[in-house]
Order: C-alpha cells, then sequence, then structure tokens
C-alpha cells in the first residue's frame, strides 16, 4: 500500500522536480512531484501527512505565489518552501509574508536544501504534536478516573494537580459518598510517591482503644495480647501515603499525637521510649464542613497544620450537569458484570434529576447496580423500577419544585442512610457497618441515637 507523501515537490520542469524528488527519498522522505498548480491541488486534497510543498516560483498558468495563497487557504497549516531561479530580496519576503515558511534560489546546493527541508519538517512535527497534547488537554480531565465537566468538580481537580506536585498535608472536605479516597489515590498516583504505597484508613471505623496502636505500633507486652512487637501505620506506608479518613472522628488525644508525628516526622509506638522516624505524607479527608471541623471537632492546631491545602468536593446535587455522564458510566461499568446495558426512559430520568442524592456520586453508584441486579435483562428502565431505591421524602412530586435538600438535617439523612443499608444487608450489622465504614460500635451508638429498631 503506497504512504500519503510526506513532501511534495512542485515545478513545471518535469526533469528538475523528478531529481528533486529522488534526492529527497534518497534522504528518507516520502516525496511527491507534480509538474502544474492544478496537479499540485489535487495532490494536496488527498494527501492528510503531507507536511511541506516545495514550489517553483515561475510556472504558467499559475504562478508559485498564487498557488501558495490557494494552499494556505485550502490547507493554513501546511509548509511551504519557495524555489526560483530569479530569487530577490523583494520576492522572498513577499513570499514568507503570504505564508512560506523559507525561500532558497537555484541553482541550489544539495545540503542547503537538505537542512531547509530538515528544519521545516522537524518544525511542523513538533507543531503537530503540541496540537495534539493541547487537544487532549482540553478534551481530558486533569485526572484520568473522574467522570466530570462540572466547573465546581474541575476546579477542585486542579487543586489536586497542584497538591500532587507538592509534599503538604492535605484536607479534602465533602459529603458522605462525594469520592474522597477516589482523589486522595488520584493524588497520590500522580505524586513522587507513586512508587510506594498508599494506605487509607477510617478513624471513625476503629476502635477508641484501637486507634493509637493502629496508627503508631506498639512493642510486645504493652498491653494484654501484645505478643509481639507491630509496626503501625505511619511505619508500614514506608515513603507512601497515609489517608486518614474521617479524620474528624479521631479522639482528642491522638489528636495530640499525630500532630507531634506530622510536625517532627517521628511516632513513639505504644509501650516504646525511643521514637521512630517515619516518611508519610498525609492526606486527611472528612464528611463535616470546615466550619464545624475548625471550630471543635479538630484541635486547631492540627487543623491549621492538615489545611496547608484544602480542597472541597461539590456533592452531586451541585454538579447535576455530571448525572447524565455518571449514569453513562455506571450503565457501561455494570452492563460488563451482568452481561446487558438497559436505557432510562424519560419518566426515569426526570424523577433522578429532580433527586438531590444525599449519598452523592456512591448512592447513584449503587442505584445503578441494583437496579441491573434486580431487572436483569430488562432493556428499558421506568420511574417504577427506580423509585424503590430512593427515600420516598426526597423524591420530587409530580409538577413540583426541585427538592431543597437544606430543609433535611444531617442526621435525618444520616438516619436515612443507616435504614436504607440495614434493609439491603437483611439486617446483618457486621455487613452493615462495613458498607458505612464505621465500627459495629458506632452503628449500635447511631442506631440507639436515632431510635432505629435493633
Amino acid at each position: 500500500m503506497e504512504l500519503d507523501p510526506s513532501i511534495l515537490v512542485v515545478d513545471d520542469d518535469a526533469e528538475m522536480a523528478s531529481t528533486l524528488a529522488d534526492l529527497l527519498r534518497q534522504q528518507g522522505y516520502s516525496v511527491q512531484a507534480a509538474t502544474s498548480a492544478t496537479e499540485a491541488e489535487h495532490i494536496v486534497a488527498h494527501a492528510p501527512n503531507l507536511k511541506l510543498v516545495l514550489i517553483d516560483l515561475v510556472m504558467p498558468m499559475m504562478d508559485g505565489l498564487t498557488l501558495l495563497e490557494r494552499l494556505k487557504e485550502q490547507k493554513p497549516d501546511l509548509a511551504v518552501l519557495m524555489m526560483s531561479g530569479f530569487g530577490t530580496i523583494a520576492t522572498a519576503v513577499d513570499a514568507v509574508k503570504r505564508g512560506a515558511e523559507d525561500f532558497i534560489t537555484k541553482p541550489f546546493e544539495r545540503a542547503t536544501i537538505f537542512k531547509k527541508v530538515h528544519r521545516i519538517v522537524e518544525l511542523q512535527t513538533l507543531r503537530q504534536k503540541v496540537a495534539e497534547l493541547e487537544n487532549s488537554q482540553q478534551q481530558q480531565p486533569v485526572f484520568t478516573g473522574v467522570v466530570t465537566k462540572s466547573p465546581k468538580m474541575l476546579r477542585a481537580l486542579r487543586l489536586a494537580e497542584a497538591a500532587a506536585r507538592t509534599d503538604v498535608p492535605v484536607l479534602v472536605l465533602g459529603e458522605t459518598g462525594t469520592g474522597k479516597e477516589l482523589l486522595a489515590r488520584l493524588i497520590h498516583r500522580n505524586s513522587e510517591r507513586s512508587s510506594r504505597p498508599f494506605i487509607p484508613v477510617n478513624c471513625g471505623a476503629l476502635p477508641r482503644e484501637l486507634v493509637e496502636s493502629e496508627l503508631f505500633g506498639f512493642r510486645r507486652g504493652a498491653f494484654t495480647g501484645a505478643q509481639q512487637d507491630r509496626p503501625g501505620l505511619f511505619v508500614a506506608v514506608a515513603g507512601g501515603t497515609l489517608l486518614l479518613d474521617e479524620v474528624s472522628e479521631m479522639p482528642p488525644d491522638i489528636q495530640v499525637k499525630l500532630l507531634r508525628a506530622l510536625q517532627e516526622g517521628k511516632v513513639r509506638p505504644l509501650g516504646a521510649i525511643e521514637e521512630i522516624p517515619v516518611n508519610v505524607r498525609v492526606i486527611a479527608a472528612t464528611n463535616r464542613p470546615v466550619s464545624t471541623i475548625s471550630s471543635g471537632a479538630l484541635r486547631q492546631d492540627l487543623y491549621f497544620r492538615l489545611a496547608r491545602i484544602t480542597i472541597e468536593l461539590p456533592p452531586l446535587r451541585e454538579r447535576t450537569e455530571d448525572l447524565p455522564l455518571l449514569l453513562d458510566h455506571f450503565l457501561s461499568v455494570y452492563g460488563e458484570k451482568y452481561g446487558y446495558r438497559p436505557t432510562f426512559h424519560a419518566d426515569a430520568l426526570a424523577l433522578l434529576s429532580g433527586y438531590p442524592f444525599p449519598g452523592n456520586v456512591r448512592e447513584l453508584e449503587n442505584l445503578v447496580e441494583g437496579v441491573m441486579a434486580t431487572h436483569e435483562g430488562q432493556e428499558l428502565l421506568r420511574d417504577r423500577d427506580i423509585r424503590p431505591y430512593l427515600h420516598p421524602d426526597l423524591v420530587q412530586k409530580k409538577d413540583s419544585p426541585v427538592v431543597d435538600v437544606s430543609v433535611f438535617s444531617l442526621d435525618r439523612l444520616e438516619r436515612y442512610a443507616i435504614e436504607q443499608v440495614l434493609r439491603l444487608s437483611g439486617n446483618n450489622k457486621s455487613r452493615a457497618s462495613e458498607i458505612l465504614g464505621i465500627s459495629r460500635e458506632s452503628l449500635y451508638r447511631k442506631m440507639k441515637q436515632y431510635e432505629i429498631p435493633i
């Protein structure tokens, strides 16, 4: 199969055109020759990989400068090198003004023509690569793995990209299900620590008495059951990134030790006398608003230590333009798992567009998988199919305004989340606490708080 020419030689002197084409082929270029402007226009129109056209200035029917202008109208980015045996400075300047890359006079030395051609082809290749890079950056999100076109979410991703270039602590804020751990993993993956471990730990899921030993380790005999030395997560991460999820749930006395570890770069295991140097990048995350954590949930000095870079992830109800993108993404993901890909009817889409999604993207993902698992093979999902997966108090009534989630307290939304998970897990407390990311002790405490039958 013939390749598209990368260079075209245009000269009404057929012998000159053929000789120059042969010389350039010997330099490794793919070359085609034309002996008229009309033939040259036809070749350019059908050669998408063309990088350079060498045009003789004096030709019958249509001169080289006119052909130059016509080719530039056809392909503005096409490089042109003018050739003439009647070269003057004025002609050269005129050719460059009309878009030519350079001008060379006949007769020319081989080394000169090769040098000019090589420079122009190299420049065109570089321009093409830059254009492709700019185009890919415009089309792709800052970090791959995040489905969004929301300005709020894109701002958060740009902050995360900046955070990945540093080694300072990061505080990620966002409601449950907004993707805090995903963002932390992306920061780690794009950082200089990417070859080292990434270890997430949910501070709210650890029993109070185990938080310190889990983070900082212990020595044999430090407490009943401590049969041997055990390194904590700060040591185990060994040059990587430690995600402290729900850091605001950490007991106050452990917050003091965490602050010292961040300041000094050292930890003291339970039962140890000496401190151990650690090399760890900490990313903290919480579902509490910044006003709450900066005025009580976290020690103020620890808050300021962690919040060197603060990234706030918007809830799904504030990035509704992403709903169709996310639906399409999850339908593709679970279409591979279940072997079919349904579509949402207009009434189902209307129902979803008016729903505030207190569980955010995670709730939407669970909804898509749940509906596909229980309606296997059904090609069209209607309003009635997805309504059982939504909280009835939050569903937009027909012909009513969009639900304002602000009228629902955080406690009410949390109770709803617990009730839903208990229902889906068949009231299995262990499974429910695992899904919610809290300890069984915390689950029982919250069930008692919200008067949920145990």
